[in-house]
């Protein structure tokens, strides 16, 4: 939804009257992944892409079929056959879901103007939709904070709605979840998530080019400009020359963020982690042996925290991938973020257990 809001702005001028296919199921090899959206005006025109091309064709003629009130919002299931997967460079066919909208783009629909709104001041939104039932088409806006516009419609309570958002919110992944016994989409729209490192060290550099690669966000505090300067640290985003104490309540750190200290300093690492603790970042990691963790526990208690808020920091930091450089050692702690964001316990794909066919 984000890449589409200029057109929506741009064909606003015309008929505001336009229709909207989004991917809400896959299965198999598809060519574009949960969450793709297709926009459809009356006279054709066309912006994003639900198929990759083999299957535009067919929706633009659902969509406009919705556009003229001929058929109602509904969910389409389509194959796309070997020949078709060939042709947008699949080596195998897949089958894909897709609802079919409508949608005023001339500032008249309060949800998508909610959307609009969150995503020009990069605050995280869930755009809801119901896809089955009396009330298929129905839709409603949730911030991470609990607000709410529009209604699902029917049983859908506005706690229900909001505690649908909650969980897509935090991992930031498109998907159905049940409600009331109907199928909602749940779209989080959020902004990237961050990744704070606190000690401007040799590992800094890799893994604030191999963290911004991966879509994140780096910020790096150190309060010795020696350190921590752009010469130095080429690819953050924010450099912050202060005391972690001072600069870590500066970061919104939510559940999808995620913070490391790499100097294992104590006059470094203890204000860190104190800051850390006492907000919802979702991945803090510590560098240092586990004798150097056991101490660090030991200070932590003493400065108050329990062992619940202590289980919260991942130490040793990073998978165990028996990495030794500083690259390595980068690869390792951004594997291991990546999967605690996803709920993973990492382990190698060749090992796990196929799932059945059918």
């Amino acid at each position: 939804m984000r890449d589409l809001l200029p057109t929506l702005t741009e064909w606003s001028d015309g008929d505001p009257l336009v229709a909207i296919a989004t991917v809400v199921g896959t299965s198999g090899s598809t060519p574009r992944p949960m969450g793709a959206r297709l926009l459809v005006s009356r006279d054709g025109r066309m912006a994003g892409s639900v198929s990759g091309g083999c299957l535009e064709s067919a929706v633009v003629l659902e969509a406009q079929a919705t556009i003229d009130g001929s058929a109602p919002p509904r969910l389409l299931h389509y194959g796309i056959s070997d020949e078709m997967g060939w042709a947008v460079g699949l080596s195998c066919g897949g089958e894909v879901d897709i609802f079919v909208e409508t949608l005023e783009s001339d500032g008249s629909d309060p949800v998508i103007e909610a959307v609009r709104t969150a995503i020009e001041t990069s605050r995280p939104v869930a755009l809801l939709t119901v896809l089955d039932g009396d009330h298929a088409g129905g839709r409603a806006a949730a911030t991470s904070g609990g607000g709410l516009v529009g209604s699902l419609g029917g049983a859908i309570t506005e706690q229900e709605t909001v505690a649908a958002a909650r969980q897509r919110l935090a991992s930031g992944l498109p998907g159905v979840e049940e409600v009331a016994g109907l199928r909602v989409f749940v779209d989080p729209i959020v902004p990237a998530p961050q990744l704070v490192v606190i000690g401007a060290v040799h590992i800094a550099i890799p893994l604030t080019t191999m963290a911004g690669a991966a879509g994140f966000i780096v910020s790096v505090i150190d309060p010795r400009s020696a350190f921590n300067n752009a010469e130095r640290i080429t690819n953050a985003e924010r450099l912050v020359t202060a005391w972690p104490d001072e600069a870590v309540p500066r970061f919104e750190l939510g559940p999808r963020d995620a913070a490391v200290c790499l100097a294992h300093d104590p006059k470094f690492e203890d204000p860190a982690l104190t800051a850390l603790l006492r907000t919802e970042t979702g991945y803090i990691g510590a560098i240092g042996s586990r004798g150097t963790h056991a101490k660090r526990v030991a200070r932590l208690h003493e400065a108050g925290f329990t062992d619940a808020d202590i289980a919260r920091i991942h130490s040793p930091v990073g998978l165990n991938l028996g990495a030794q450089t500083p690259e390595e050692i980068a690869v390792a702690i951004l594997a291991e973020i990546v999967a605690v964001r996803r709920g993973k316990d990492a382990g190698s794909m060749s090992k796990m257990t196929a799932a059945p066919a059918g």
